[in-house]
């Protein structure tokens, strides 16, 4: 109740708003591949993070999202994170016409700020505030070079997807939104102790060793609230790049006939 999303609320208000949508398969791969195909992993058989469907024989020719705009005259563009990882940005794939910077953390602090982590203390379970800048987090370029994009004059109507990494982690987060979110202030997300108990036994395999820690572990650790406070900043710093690409889009000729759809990595 309490993430701060000006330019988010803004266009959820001009727009229609969806508060009750589900994904497919509540990890990245799945998720991804089921809204750029239009398939549901049961059909796909995609339910970890690989593999890429260009990889599959029985899949390696389902036509994508982009390649659907771009077979009915739309030139296609793209910058982050729109399949998993760096699927579809190869130099052998052909998903979009032309692509921006990729998704990439390019800064690090000198030594995790989390501390060490089960599951094998994997580098991106951090979070927290270090000196850096935003201007040289790779989501800040993504926004400008969308930006550029809309400033350019085209020949042909375009299809644009901007990923943003944030709130992936790692939450590397600026004093700027650190500070929006004072420890003292912070309200917690309501988290039911018995949360799984009713889900299907299924459910507690359908996942690899994933080094993500857990509840138990936040708590003990006092590692809890850092966690959420770096969340709500990291959604706070990339509302603000969705404003700047929603601000160049209302100052370009395109303002009047492009249709904007916001959606998260996989809820």
């Amino acid at each position: 109740p309490q993430v701060k999303t000006p330019n988010i609320d803004r266009l959820a208000a001009r727009g229609m708003l969806f508060t009750n949508a589900h994904v497919q398969s509540p990890i990245c791969n799945p998720s991804r591949t089921s809204i750029l195909t239009g398939l549901r992993p049961s059909t796909t058989g995609v339910y970890g993070l690989s593999p890429w469907i260009r990889n599959v024989d029985e899949l390696k020719n389902l036509e994508t999202l982009p390649q659907t705009f771009s077979k009915n005259g739309y030139k296609t563009f793209s910058a982050g994170k729109i399949f998993h990882g760096g699927n579809g940005r190869q130099a052998t794939d052909n998903e979009f016409d032309s692509l921006g910077p990729g998704a990439k953390i390019t800064q690090w602090p000198d030594e995790k700020l989390a501390g060490d982590t089960p599951g094998g203390n994997h580098k991106l379970m951090d979070w927290g505030f270090f000196p850096h800048n935003d201007a040289d987090k790779t989501d800040y370029k993504i926004a400008d070079w969308t930006a550029g994009i809309l400033k350019s004059e085209h020949k042909q109507p375009f299809f644009l997807s901007a990923g943003f990494f944030l709130p992936h982690v790692p939450l590397f987060i600026t004093d700027k939104w650190w500070g929006m979110y004072p420890e003292e202030d912070l309200q917690l997300p309501p988290m039911l102790a018995n949360d799984r108990d009713d889900t299907p036994r299924f459910s507690w395999f359908n996942h690899w060793d994933v080094p993500e820690p857990r509840l138990k572990w936040l708590e003990e650790s006092g590692q809890l609230v850092p966690l959420v406070r770096s969340y709500l900043a990291s959604i706070s710093f990339v509302d603000q790049q969705v404003g700047r690409i929603i601000d160049a889009l209302e100052n370009s000729a395109f303002a009047d006939n492009t249709i904007i759809v916001l959606w998260s990595d996989h809820g």
